[in-house]
């Protein structure tokens, strides 16, 4: 059943409220395994919200965008997902270009970052069932080099992170566990990051926060590559400005996901897909 529009004195209900009730009836629809059902009521607050794209609070909008597409691609819906994201960027771009004019320091901050999520959603969904584009590494703190093309034949686990990213500190010691049990059936991990701290700094800046990622790699004991790009080109390429991000490639060298991974079952799924096919 659709939220509803108006209550029952007749009374409009605020737009934010009843784009806010849609998203949670389309979660629990989602949690009960009915993916048609919530994109159904998402693409019903979805037209709602545009027809009152200034009463809706930003990040609601965002979150709306993001959960929508993200059913479409569970329901194989690839192209409704990226069509989605693509009206939903040009859109947070407009938001966020009226901020930087007119907002406080807090609002452009906010509004920068759901323009930055929302792109990189984009990016990563444009990359599935693409060539992966190739990795390029300036510094090599653990093996290493790697090639894209060199690991044709084998499925490749890219992940991009940050010495600073609590998060990505959480998810080495779950890709060393998963590099051990699943490199013989050939599984290739890379885990890249960029300077931050010490971006554009002086020498001694970078070879210290070179210690630190060192230290860190260290300290889980990881066995596979680590790499550090030269800068944030190579995350603007594969949308991973938001960390960690996971990139998934098959044995043809197709990206096959892209995302958070961690958590998300759809990661898992694809991710034994991929090492169950053949070369």
């Amino acid at each position: 059943m659709s939220v509803e529009s108006e209550v029952s004195t007749g009374q409009t209900i605020a737009p934010q409220i009843h784009v806010t009730a849609g998203l949670d009836l389309a979660a629990g629809l989602q949690r009960a395994g009915k993916l048609s059902e919530a994109a159904t009521e998402l693409e019903r607050v979805l037209a709602a919200a545009r027809a009152t794209p200034y009463e809706i609070e930003f990040q609601t909008r965002i979150r709306l965008g993001m959960t929508l597409s993200d059913i479409y691609l569970s329901l194989d819906q690839i192209q409704d997902a990226r069509d989605l994201l693509a009206d939903e960027v040009a859109f947070a771009e407009k938001i966020s270009e009226i901020m930087r004019a007119t907002g406080t320091p807090a609002q452009r901050r906010a509004a920068t970052s759901g323009y930055l999520q929302v792109r990189d959603r984009a990016t990563q969904l444009a990359l599935i069932g693409q060539t992966a584009p190739d990795i390029t590494v300036k510094t090599w703190i653990k093996g290493g080099p790697v090639a894209l093309a060199d690991l044709r034949g084998r499925v490749v686990l890219l992940e991009f992170w940050a010495t600073w990213c609590k998060p990505c500190q959480e998810m080495f010691p779950k890709l060393k566990s998963l590099h051990e049990q699943e490199s013989l059936r050939g599984l290739e991990i890379t885990a890249i990051t960029r300077h931050y701290m010490a971006y554009g700094g002086t020498d001694e800046s970078i070879a210290e926060e070179l210690q630190l990622m060192s230290a860190m790699v260290t300290d889980h004991g990881v066995g596979f590559a680590v790499g550090v790009a030269e800068d944030e080109r190579l995350q603007a390429i594969y949308g991973a400005n938001g960390l960690p991000t996971v990139v998934l490639i098959d044995r043809q060298g197709v990206v096959r996901y892209a995302g958070p991974g961690g958590e998300d079952p759809g990661f898992d799924e694809m991710l034994q897909q991929c090492l169950n096919e053949s070369v």
